[in-house]
């Protein structure tokens, strides 16, 4: 069959409106791919950032993990300092009591001396006592004095007091 066209020519749409419809069909078609790329570039980046958040979270899981047990180590160590600390401190003790069994001496009876209070310390012993007559304390100061297992003996108080008679304190330094 032959093809009639019963439409006048001067109904149909003009070569610019065609061109045009042409040209926008290129653009959208454009246009389209660009947003498909753009699109699946975005989700690309969320993937990876998601990836890249996760492997931070797993790192500080692990930071957090060696820091404590880091701290473990540090109690145990300064657990172990506090122990070096006091078996140093008992061989010490052990040295200071030999030179206390040294003045022994001290704490023997002296007539007329009444020993009140006696207390030690590293290298030092404290003692407290009273007497009612002068010449007992005098002999016990010069037996005091004769002892050299003292490196410094020092008189912290002296108090006369008539109902107790001589209130004495003094501080001795061990060699």
């Amino acid at each position: 069959m032959a093809k009639i066209n019963l439409l006048p020519p001067d109904l149909g749409p003009s070569a610019s409106v065609l061109k045009f419809i042409n040209f926008a069909k290129k653009i959208t078609i454009i246009l389209g791919l660009i947003f498909f790329v753009c699109g699946t570039l975005l989700v690309g980046y969320i993937l990876v950032l998601k990836m890249e958040v996760q492997a931070s979270v797993k790192r500080s899981d692990g930071l957090k993990s060696s820091i404590s047990a880091f701290k473990q180590t540090e109690q145990s160590l300064y657990l172990l300092k506090e122990r070096i600390g006091k078996v140093k401190s008992l061989f010490a003790k052990e040295t200071s009591d030999q030179s206390l069994a040294s003045s022994s001496s001290l704490f023997v009876s002296h007539s007329g001396i009444n020993l009140t209070q006696a207390t030690t310390s590293q290298g030092k012993i404290s003692v407290s006592g009273s007497s009612q007559s002068t010449s007992s304390l005098g002999n016990f100061f010069e037996s005091i004095i004769a002892n050299d297992s003292y490196a410094n003996i020092k008189l912290t108080s002296f108090i006369f007091n008539p109902k107790t008679g001589y209130v004495f304190s003094l501080d001795f330094s061990l060699k």
